[in-house]
């Protein structure tokens, strides 16, 4: 599939027929963009490092946990949430007017369009720092603010991811460092390391099933996004899907996945009674400041 046809998939479901390739990996795996390159190596589309979080003793579970506790959903990630379903809004006495496939505007009983678009709800989170889209500052997050106890658990994943980073892509591990030490403010960066931003995600059959794919605006492109995975309970499915290479890989509990969110990916549908937990870590430029 050609990057373009990739990019026409943008907010819609992933399925089987996308997927070519299904890889469940017993140990550690790299794979390769199968592209020509400027550089002898070829560039990482995906890696997972088996078992990372087990190795950590306490913080493992604690941070499983705390994972596992987090309830809240949101309505402004809407190219991850898949398409709109207005005659579903309508059964729920929601009026609506599309914006986009993906998003759409609320109207109230005056006919009065709401200000701001959304998307259908989806068990994730927001932690770190962000660049506010009306003030232009920069600042923790909402849910951070409103979460102390939880984001200090967390900020602790962002150190433990790297032990993945620095193993399976070095090269860009410290593309990323020197770009976060250079231009973002250690105050802006997660424990002072080299992301910004994490978001935090839950799939069960009852909940958020799916992810629907999307490219992860804003991160670095000399770098790449690494997410913590866990699992509770009895979990199938739940591939990261990467279509225009009709890749889905599996992760297991503990493991440590890295990848490169500018491609388009997304999440195919969870199976089993048990859920799914992960936590993205990445390093958002518009949070770069120096």
């Amino acid at each position: 599939m050609s990057y373009n046809q990739s990019r026409e998939l943008m907010g819609k479901w992933a399925v089987p027929s996308h997927i070519k390739h299904w890889i469940e990996p017993t140990e550690d795996v790299l794979i390769y963009k199968d592209v020509v390159s400027l550089t002898p190596k070829k560039p990482i589309l995906v890696g997972v490092k088996k078992n990372v979080y087990q190795a950590q003793g306490n913080k493992y579970q604690q941070i499983k946990d705390c994972l596992l506790s987090i309830d809240d959903t949101t309505t402004m990630r809407a190219n991850c949430a898949g398409p709109i379903d207005l005659d579903e809004l309508d059964r729920q006495g929601i009026k609506a007017e599309l914006r986009t496939p993906n998003s759409y505007f609320t109207i109230d009983a005056k006919g009065q369009r709401s200000m701001i678009a959304q998307g259908n709800p989806i068990h994730s989170v927001m932690l770190g720092y962000k660049k506010s889209r009306f003030t232009q500052k920069i600042g923790k997050s909402g849910w951070s603010k409103a979460n102390p106890e939880k984001d200090a658990i967390l900020s602790q994943i962002p150190s433990i991811n790297d032990i993945a980073y620095k193993e399976l892509a070095p090269e860009y591990y410290w593309n990323q460092k020197r770009f976060a030490e250079r231009f973002i403010e250690k105050e802006h960066r997660i424990s002072g390391g080299i992301y910004t931003t994490l978001s935090a995600n839950k799939y069960s059959e009852n909940g958020s099933s799916a992810m629907s794919y999307h490219i992860d605006a804003g991160d670095l492109p000399q770098g790449l996004t690494t997410i913590a995975n866990f699992h509770h309970g009895d979990v199938d499915g739940c591939y990261f899907v990467l279509p225009r290479y009709g890749v889905a890989i599996a992760r297991g509990d503990g493991d440590v996945l890295v990848g490169d969110s500018g491609e388009v990916h997304g999440v195919i549908d969870i199976k089993g009674n048990g859920t799914s937990m992960n936590c993205v870590c990445y390093c958002d430029t518009r949070v770069a400041s120096i």
